[in-house]
């Protein structure tokens, strides 16, 4: 038996609930706002990264970590289904969906190259403080050699003229990344079970949610009242944010600090559009329907039922569109809309 290596950071079941059947496949509308095209695609080939989940441990095959999280997320998946179709989100059901949701929040292929970044410029920090004197260096290298009992082959000048070139990639070992989500799940699942969550059901045909490649989203509820510079990075446990996750195309959750637990609510046309607005404004570039033809807001707060939802959220909008804006928000200059936002 092989090992998997076709890993989906965001699972397949929980796409399906996005799209349709044909035959033994499932199929999912793409919009990639990056490479500006739509198309339809088989979710096997969808948020997924070859070995984004191998894990090299003992004598433990490569593939058990994924194998053992498939367990859990084929049983949210199962969890998804019941809460849409009881309209109750409660119990065990509520165990399995928020346990999902927090692996789902703290694992992608953009954060963890946001965490490689980082550590990159902390390494490469320290690089510049070892390397600013030569006697740092020279101390460095004899400790170095007190603890292995070899020598450096690199001289202070070569090591120096190779860090300023900086013609080099510092790298994450891939176990490093799965055991920091692993950390991370814990402390983001406790934050999630302590908010009150309510359940939005679309009853008709007049439009559907969609869901994208970072579809745990969480959002301030009044970003006006947030500096410009930290509206797009809150944190889980703060008090002045709500979380959004589409459950499937007909329903969605939305969590809050205050409120009635497990309420129900349907939802209207001008909600699917604002919701499905965040989720593009949120995503990593990638968002999954089961339509080519979507209902949202766009950029400039018209709701939109068209199939147009790259254009409109990758080209600027016209002139006389932010003109017409600010005269129906009897804004005088744009910014000021830019800041509302």
């Amino acid at each position: 038996m092989t090992d998997s290596r076709n890993h989906h950071y965001i699972p397949q079941g929980y796409l399906r609930g996005f799209g349709w059947k044909r035959g033994k496949h499932h199929m999912v509308i793409v919009h990639d706002f990056n490479d500006k095209k739509t198309y339809e695609t088989n979710t096997r080939n969808v948020c997924a990264q070859r070995d984004f989940m191998r894990f090299e441990f003992n004598d433990r095959a490569p593939d058990w970590l994924e194998t053992e999280f498939g367990k859990l997320e084929s049983r949210s998946v199962t969890a998804i289904r019941e809460v849409v179709s009881s309209g109750i989100f409660d119990g065990e059901n509520k165990d399995y969906i928020l346990n999902l949701m927090a692996l789902l929040a703290v694992r992608s292929p953009e954060q963890r190259e946001n965490m490689r970044e980082f550590q990159a410029r902390v390494a490469q920090r320290m690089m510049d403080l070892v390397l600013a004197k030569k006697e740092h260096w020279e101390s460095q290298m004899e400790e170095m050699k007190e603890k292995s009992g070899k020598s450096s082959l690199v001289t202070y000048e070569e090591a120096k003229n190779f860090h300023m070139r900086g013609e080099y990639k510092i790298e994450v070992a891939r176990e490093r990344h799965i055991q920091t989500e692993i950390g991370l799940h814990h402390t983001v699942l406790q934050l999630l079970g302590q908010r009150k969550w309510t359940l939005y059901i679309v009853s008709g045909d007049y439009g559907e949610f969609i869901t994208t490649n970072r579809p745990v989203v969480i959002a301030y509820i009044n970003p006006e009242n947030v500096p410009l510079l930290l509206r797009h990075s809150p944190g889980f446990g703060l008090k002045n944010t709500e979380i959004y996750f589409p459950l499937t195309s007909r329903a969605l959750l939305i969590g809050r600090w205050t409120g009635n637990e497990a309420t129900v609510n349907p939802a209207n046309q001008p909600f699917i559009g604002v919701m499905n607005n965040q989720m593009i404004q949120h995503s990593y570039g990638l968002a999954i329907s089961s339509c080519r033809t979507v209902l949202y807001h766009d950029p400039l707060f018209r709701l939109r039922f068209d199939d147009q939802i790259i254009n409109r959220f990758t080209t600027p909008p016209s002139a006389e569109e932010i003109a017409q804006f600010k005269a129906s928000h009897g804004i005088a200059d744009i910014s000021e809309a830019s800041q509302a936002d």
